[in-house]
């Protein structure tokens, strides 16, 4: 047996099964590793299976409760997170790798404004249609005062009522939908964490410019910087805190501290002079294979993303679940010298370990669990149309044409342009109306979880109007629904 595959199969064979117990209540207790005394439990009907992944048993019988204090650490992302508990020995019992969604977030609510634009143009249209018919059309020349406008709004036809957007006010301490969810993600993954585990303390990395509210919008860019290397050891801390472990031109982690204007040349080892690079990257920056001047407002804005806008919010949430005095705080500089101190792996999973024994205080670390994989899914689409197929025109049943007049981004020609360049077929052409197709009012979202012939699988869509189930990492398999058997719905958060 070759070197590694050995290497692999040992590390396999001593992974600590860990089962996860809540009592007849539903209150998490200390989970166990005697598989036998679990198995003998459900065969004389004394506890249930709550769920498969992971492996949570429920018993039906009273007990005393009695927990030992447990640890949470997590190492926040916006598309990656990675969570982790230990116990007073420093033992990892939980740690798992959740992929987000919150790069879909944006899109989403750029088809939102799309729908919510062409909804209000057909109001506007109905409105012009029913004031010729009325007679109750008018022309503004010099235009007309709106209350909310500094100049006259140009209107013709309609009399137009007021606008209401000047009454519209964000409500305090409002953030971006793009933030909220991210939030949102990040608690929700506690709470899922903390309904099979009797966490007591909580841990979050913390970079230190998201403790600074924008409460003034003057404050902007280089401002959040003022007083910058308070609280930190050297310049090479700072950027690592700043630009969040990360090299300045990829995901990878820092290696180098990159002098962009060099030390022979008299440059400075200040925060505006330094830049954090991976071997890979600081090797072609010194080759000359890679320029960094984009690399600027990249660097000089790291503080202000969207993680960091979050990060308090967070914080937030976790003191009203554990309380003040049991939420803890590190920065990425000290889980890296953690990490390596105790030669643990640089993975989200690792990272979350790492803080988790910062917050608690343990210098020792024993790990034989394996990673869950957690995805997220969209939970509600209350969407009415799932699409719509644009008006077309044929001719000797080939398609040469869309739409009347030309709709925004279409690459072929309108009717309006075809007519002009072949203006004698015009006559010939057929006509497919627009189709609207609908989704379904029971249809089940992405996320579902299903078993088929044994196996469980992750619902990623459906096929053949829901006859049929694709499931997540499997792009080939089509599932018969009849043959299925769904053991729960979406719960936004799913266990892979």
């Amino acid at each position: 047996m070759p070197c590694g595959t050995k290497r692999r199969f040992l590390e396999r064979r001593h992974r600590q099964i860990l089962i996860y117990i809540i009592d007849a209540s539903g209150k998490p207790l200390m989970p166990t590793a005697r598989t036998g005394h679990i198995k003998r439990l459900l065969n004389r009907g004394k506890a249930r299976i709550a769920t498969k992944v992971p492996f949570t048993v429920q018993l039906k019988y009273e007990t005393p409760g009695i927990t030992q204090p447990l640890y949470g650490g997590t190492d926040p992302g916006r598309t990656n997170l990675g969570e982790a508990v230990i116990d007073e020995n420093g033992t990892v019992i939980y740690k798992s790798h959740v992929e987000t969604r919150n790069k879909d977030i944006p899109k989403l609510m750029s088809e939102r404004k799309q729908h919510r634009q062409a909804s209000r143009r057909g109001e506007r249209l109905r409105k012009k249609r029913r004031a010729a018919k009325c007679g109750t059309t008018k022309e503004f020349t010099e235009g007309r005062m709106i209350s909310g406008c500094e100049k006259p709004v140009m209107m013709k036809d309609i009399i137009n009522t007021e606008s209401r957007f000047a009454n519209r006010k964000r409500p305090e301490n409002w953030i971006t939908p793009t933030t909220r969810q991210l939030v949102q993600t990040h608690l929700n993954m506690v709470r899922k964490i903390c309904q099979v585990l009797p966490v007591t303390d909580w841990t979050l990395e913390v970079n230190r410019f998201a403790f600074m509210k924008m409460d003034d919008g003057s404050i902007r860019g280089l401002d959040f910087q003022n007083g910058r290397l308070k609280g930190y050891s050297s310049s090479h801390e700072y950027i690592y805190a700043m630009q969040d472990g990360k090299c300045a031109c990829c995901d990878n982690d820092i290696e180098h501290y990159h002098h962009l204007t060099p030390r022979s040349k008299d440059g400075s080892d200040t925060p505006e002079n330094l830049i954090g690079l991976c071997g890979s990257c600081h090797e072609k920056v010194h080759t000359g294979n890679l320029k960094l001047e984009s690399i600027g407002l990249r660097k000089k804005y790291a503080a202000l993303s969207v993680l960091n806008q979050a990060i308090p919010f967070i914080i937030e949430g976790l003191v009203e679940t554990f309380g003040e005095k049991y939420v803890h705080f590190c920065e990425g500089y000290n889980t890296q010298m953690i990490r390596k101190s105790l030669c643990i792996g640089k993975d989200h999973p690792e990272d979350a370990v790492c803080i988790a024994l910062l917050g608690s205080g343990i210098q020792k670390v024993t790990d034989n669990t394996e990673a869950f994989e957690v995805m997220q899914f969209r939970r509600h689409n209350r969407a009415i149309i799932n699409n719509q197929r644009e008006r077309t025109y044929y001719l000797n049943g080939k398609a040469v044409c869309k739409n009347r007049h030309k709709r925004f981004e279409q690459k072929g020609d309108s009717l309006e342009e075809f007519s002009k360049k072949h203006p004698s077929d015009v006559k010939r052409l057929t006509v497919k109306r627009s189709t609207r197709f609908y989704n379904a009012n029971s249809r089940m979202m992405p996320g579902v979880v299903f078993m088929y012939k044994g196996q469980r699988h992750i619902m990623s869509g459906q096929l053949t109007g829901g006859k049929y189930l694709r499931a997540v990492g499997d792009t080939k398999t089509n599932y018969p629904v009849t043959q299925c058997y769904i053991l729960n719905g979406n719960t936004g958060l799913v266990y892979i």
